[in-house]
């Protein structure tokens, strides 16, 4: 069955008292805090079309400058994506030498293609544990731009061995980077880091234990952002865990105290103790930080 984006997001999901929530909180490190706010800058510029388009040999950047601390660092994109699958997945791969990391970086909602895999709600196997399901649109997202990334992965870091693989993406972007990074742990690649800012739902409860069982997860939601409350619990989907939760309001310094840490797949705490996912809260879901998707246009991001 198939679920509308839209009319799921206006409607009412009295989840209530309807799963028990075994949650542990803690405050985040401050010294995680830098770590938090630079990752995020890659997953901004993903929405940067000279990012998701560029020339081998580009230096990544953005036109909004939201991501100075990247610029500085001088990294450079070895393979872009975009505008070649049914998907429309797009995004980029660069190498950070100041850093020592090869980032995957995926491009959040910005195309009618984009939505259509954001409303693929159906299950779908990804062969990655037993009982595991992911979901149809977001797993199809990664998978129709998996070997040549792979390849290209592969190229990269048996040139700089001594790089650590890290995974970006918000929104839409972040749902493909969290099932992008368990599948490429499975294939070899176990440390690789996971920073997910806004992602919705992708998994079934035995999946997203799975994910969360190999840790390196780094999954962000911001007050009552209605994204990561889709799908909802009631059609059977889980959120990686564990969860850090900004709790700051939009455009503010976010501070260590400002974010709660959320264990548990089912929790009902932290963004989804928010209440129902209305538009209405949509503004949430710009700020990560910063506004990670300033470089979408500011009328309706549509294209083919």
């Amino acid at each position: 069955m198939r679920f509308s984006f839209l009319t799921i997001l206006s409607a009412v999901a009295a989840l209530g008292d309807a799963l028990p929530s075994v949650v542990q909180i803690r405050d985040v490190p401050s010294d995680n805090l830098s770590q938090f706010k630079f990752w995020v800058q890659y997953a901004a510029a993903s929405y940067c079309q000279a990012d998701y388009t560029a020339q081998v040999g580009t230096k990544v950047s953005c036109t909004t400058g939201n991501c100075p601390d990247v610029e500085e660092a001088g990294a450079t994109i070895i393979y872009d994506f975009s505008n070649s699958t049914a998907t429309d997945t797009a995004g980029y791969i660069a190498v950070d030498t100041t850093n020592k990391a090869i980032v995957l970086a995926f491009r959040g909602s910005y195309s009618v293609r984009n939505w259509f895999a954001d409303a693929s709600f159906p299950y779908i196997d990804p062969d990655l544990c037993d009982g595991c399901f992911a979901e149809l649109g977001f797993w199809s997202s990664w998978t129709n731009v998996r070997d040549d990334v792979n390849a290209q992965l592969e190229d990269a870091l048996s040139q700089n061995p001594d790089y650590e693989l890290v995974i970006v993406g918000h929104s839409l972007g972040a749902a493909v980077a969290t099932l992008a990074a368990a599948d490429l742990r499975t294939k070899g690649h176990e440390s690789a880091k996971l920073y997910a800012f806004a992602s919705p739902r992708v998994a079934n409860p035995t999946l997203a234990k799975f994910i969360t069982a190999q840790n390196n997860n780094y999954r962000f939601t911001h007050q009552d952002d209605p994204v990561p409350k889709l799908p909802l619990i009631a059609m059977g989907y889980a959120h990686v865990s564990p969860e850090y939760w900004i709790t700051s309001a939009d455009n503010t310094t976010v501070t260590a105290s400002d974010i709660d840490v959320v264990e548990g797949v089912l929790s009902l705490d932290g963004n989804s103790g928010t209440g129902v996912p209305l538009i209405s809260d949509f503004h949430a879901h710009h700020w990560y930080f910063e506004k990670t998707d300033a470089c979408l246009n500011n009328d309706l991001p549509f294209k083919r």
